[in-house]
C-alpha cells in the first residue's frame, strides 16, 4: 500500500511517500522545507506560515512524487488536520482533499502528537502492547498511554499547563539573543559548558519545575531565567544554557519515571523535535538504565515536523477501520481534542 502523507502543522512543508507492506514501513521519500523566514521574528509568526505553505506545498509536492511514476499509484492520503496553526493546517488539508478528488483515493485526518509516537513503528514490530507516549516538541509537551495499535486506542495523561518545552528553548533563547530556533543552538552551548566542568560540580541556577500529577510547565523556569539575566548583566552564556537546559531536560525526565512506576508500562515510545537533544538522549539512556525500561526514539529526522510519520499514523487508522461519512467533513483543527476521530 502506498500512502502519500502531508505535514502543514507549523513551519515545516513536508510530503512523503511511505510504503506499508505486510507490517513493514518503508519511506521512498521524506521532503522537508523548513521556513527560514521566522529566525528574523524569533519565533513562528503563524500568518508568515500559512504564506509560504501556499508557495511551497506544490514544489514540494512534485518533488515527493519523483519516487513513482504516477500520482495514481497511491492508495491512500493521510494529512496532520490537528493540532496545530490553524492557517498552515488549511494548506496541507486542502491539498490532501484536492489529490483525494482527483485520483479518487481514500483522505484520513491524523493527529499530529499521535503522528510524532507512531512513527517509532518503523523500527519496531506491530503488536498490541502497551507503550507510554512523550511528545517534545516547539509547539507541545505532552503524555500518552497507547493502549492497542490495532485497533487504534491512544489516551492523553499530560500536557503543559503553559509553555511547552521548546516554547520555553526558543524564548530563553531570545532573550540571550541566539538564533532560531533555539534548542540546537543551547544544546550546543550547554555540551560546551559541560565538556569545560568535565564533571565538577556546578552551580543550578534556576529550579526544575515540579506541578502536581503529571502535568508539565515551563513559564516559571522562562521566568527564572529572565530574573537571573536581569540581575547578573555579565552572566556566561555557556553557564545559562547549560542550567536551563538541565532544569528543563530533568523536569522531563523526572515527570516520566513517575508515570513509568505509577503506570507499570515498561515501553516509552518519545517523539517530537526536542527529542534530538543530546542531554535528553543522555538522560533517556540513565532512565533506561535505572528503571529497566526500553525507550524508544526516531532517527533525529523522524523527532522534526515530517510527513513520513502522518503516512504511518493514517496506515494505522486505516487498519483500525476508521470511516469518516464525507471526506468534505475533514477540517482543520488548532485543539487536539477537537476532531471526528473523538466521535468514532
Amino acid at each position: 500500500m502506498l500512502v502519500l502523507g502531508i505535514e502543514t502543522t507549523c513551519d515545516e512543508t513536508s510530503v512523503s511517500i511511505v510504503n506499508y507492506d505486510n507490517g513493514k514501513f518503508e519511506i521512498l521519500s521524506n521532503v522537508i522545507l523548513s521556513q527560514e523566514i521566522h529566525n528574523i521574528f524569533g519565533g513562528v509568526f503563524p500568518e508568515q506560515a500559512f504564506r509560504k505553505h501556499q508557495e511551497n506545498i506544490i514544489p514540494i509536492l512534485s518533488q515527493a512524487l519523483e519516487v513513482i511514476d504516477n500520482i495514481r499509484e497511491i492508495d491512500l492520503i493521510g494529512v496532520s488536520a490537528y493540532p496545530g496553526l490553524l492557517g498552515a493546517l488549511a494548506i496541507g488539508v486542502a491539498a490532501a482533499k484536492t489529490i483525494s478528488q482527483i485520483i479518487n483515493k481514500p483522505i484520513l485526518p491524523v493527529n499530529h502528537l499521535w503522528a510524532h509516537l507512531l512513527v517509532n513503528f518503523k523500527q519496531l514490530p506491530i503488536n498490541n502492547e502497551k507503550y507510554l507516549g512523550i511528545v517534545i516538541s516547539g509547539g507541545h509537551t505532552n503524555a500518552f498511554v497507547i493502549e492497542n495499535l490495532v485497533p487504534l486506542r491512544i489516551i492523553s495523561i499530560s500536557s503543559s499547563l503553559d509553555d511547552s518545552i521548546g516554547e520555553a528553548f526558543d524564548k530563553v533563547a531570545r532573550m540571550l539573543k541566539l538564533p532560531f530556533p533555539g534548542g540546537p543552538v543551547i544544546d550546543k552551548l550547554a555540551q560546551a559548558y559541560k565538556n569545560k566542568m568535565n564533571n565538577k560540580k556546578f552551580e543550578l541556577l534556576f529550579p526544575i519545575p515540579n506541578p502536581e500529577n503529571y502535568s508539565f510547565s515551563y513559564s516559571g523556569l522562562k521566568t527564572a531565567v529572565k530574573n537571573y539575566l536581569d540581575k547578573n548583566p555579565n552572566f556566561c552564556l555557556e553557564q545559562v544554557c547549560f542550567s536551563f537546559q538541565y532544569s528543563a531536560v530533568k523536569h522531563v525526565i523526572n515527570k516520566l519515571e513517575k508515570m513509568v512506576l505509577d503506570f507499570g508500562i515498561k515501553k516509552v515510545l518519545v517523539g517530537g523535535g526536542v527529542a534530538a537533544n543530546s542531554f535528553l538522549r543522555e538522560e533517556l539512556n540513565l532512565l533506561r538504565s535505572r528503571l529497566g525500561i526500553e525507550v524508544f526514539i526516531p532517527e533525529p529526522t523522524l523527532c522534526t515536523d515530517n510527513a513520513a510519520m502522518v503516512a504511518i499514523a493514517a496506515v494505522f487508522i486505516h487498519l483500525s477501520r476508521f470511516q469518516i461519512s464525507d471526506e468534505f467533513d475533514i477540517y482543520p483543527s488548532q485543539m487536539e481534542g477537537d476532531h471526528i476521530w473523538n466521535t468514532i
